[in-house]
């Protein structure tokens, strides 16, 4: 019961970050870097990863552009332990590029056997 009552509030669960080898890209390059999965409190089985390419407008209003990459993994996450997962994605080549309309993104969730969601997400400018 505690670890459903942790896992509602999100605490100690496992965390992801995509780390990005640049932040900038023009269209038509492929963006390279690794999800760095970090350990929680407790033992966590993981579902999934994914990841998609997102633009978001000036209202807010935010467009997935593409799935950027999906990792089925069924594996336990042990406590306080770390892994990486290798991460490639080839941006669109008729792309606008980042303006006071529009910002990208990279959006990626750690997805959980009990379907509890991690977030985060990662600015790329896109220039010409």
């Amino acid at each position: 019961m505690i670890q459903s009552l942790l896992n509602l509030f999100k605490i100690g669960s496992p965390k992801v970050d995509l780390v990005l080898q640049s932040h900038q890209i023009v269209p038509g390059a492929i963006v390279k870097g690794s999800f760095h999965i970090y350990g929680g409190w407790l033992p966590q089985k993981i579902k999934r990863l994914e990841c998609d390419f997102v633009r978001e407008a000036k209202n807010h209003k935010i467009e997935v552009i593409a799935p950027a990459a999906t990792v089925l993994m069924s594996q336990t996450m042990e406590p306080k332990g770390k892994r990486e997962v290798p991460f490639h994605y080839q941006i669109p080549e008729d792309l606008p590029p980042t303006s006071q309309a529009y910002s990208y993104r990279l959006q990626t969730k750690i997805v959980f056997v009990d379907d509890v969601k991690r977030f985060d997400h990662d600015e790329l400018v896109v220039i010409n």
